[in-house]
């Protein structure tokens, strides 16, 4: 996992309807030991190879995938005008057909992409492709194992995950509850670049990445009025 900084400028044009940037009082409360910056909102990249999961509407095992996933916090307005931190996934790349279908059916937004690549290498050190789309690698630091996972990343887990669905034009907004349960958490070094919408998003010094083992579980994808009554 990977935090950096979005371009504020992009954020505030690819945002829908009802959710907006956390002013930076909402930011310093609930991420307080992140950087903020005026040029960029920190958000997370999640690089994932997922092994042993299980459906529990559907029943069906998932086979092993890659799964390279944006997550950015934001402000979700309610209808009644109530308002509500949420980690907002506007894009999430897979190798996998079946997990894109199954993302189809239960109304989240995937992309499907078969050249997605992934390697190993010296034993600590994890890379992931998707030509022309992104490239990054990680160095596990071995001698800096963590109890768990530093405050951002565990914060924006915490938060309620919010997607739009396909297909266009008939999309909605669906909500669902993630959680991880780290085993090993180290330190790591990043180096990623990630064309997204006209732009690069990098790396930067301030940012910070680990590498972690866990297991986790997610809701059932809901409409605003079931999750949040």
């Amino acid at each position: 996992m990977a935090q950096a900084y979005f371009p504020r400028s992009l954020l505030e044009t690819i945002l829908p309807g009802h959710l907006s940037i956390p002013d930076d009082e909402t930011m310093s409360r609930y991420y307080p030991e992140t950087e903020l910056r005026t040029d960029g909102l920190p958000f997370l990249l999640s690089f994932c190879h997922g092994s042993g999961i299980h459906d529990v509407h559907t029943k069906v095992n998932v086979p092993d995938q890659q799964e390279i996933m944006c997550v950015l916090p934001v402000t979700y307005t309610h209808g009644d005008g109530s308002r509500y931190l949420g980690s907002y996934v506007p894009v999430l790349y897979l190798d996998s057909l079946l997990g894109v279908l199954g993302g189809l059916y239960f109304g989240l937004r995937k992309e499907f992409h078969r050249g997605m690549q992934h390697g190993e290498s010296a034993g600590n050190s994890r890379w992931w492709r998707v030509e022309n789309i992104i490239d990054a690698s990680f160095e596990a630091q071995v001698d800096e194992d963590e109890d768990k996972l530093p405050q951002f990343y565990e914060q924006m887990f915490c938060n309620p995950f919010i997607t739009v669905s396909y297909p266009l034009p008939l999309t909605k907004m669906r909500f669902y509850q993630a959680r991880v349960s780290p085993t090993i958490v180290r330190a790591a070094r990043q180096t990623f670049y990630w064309n997204y919408k006209g732009e690069t998003v990098r790396n930067t010094d301030s940012g910070s990445a680990v590498f972690t083992e866990y297991s986790f579980s997610m809701s059932r994808p809901m409409s605003n009025k079931k999750f949040f009554g």
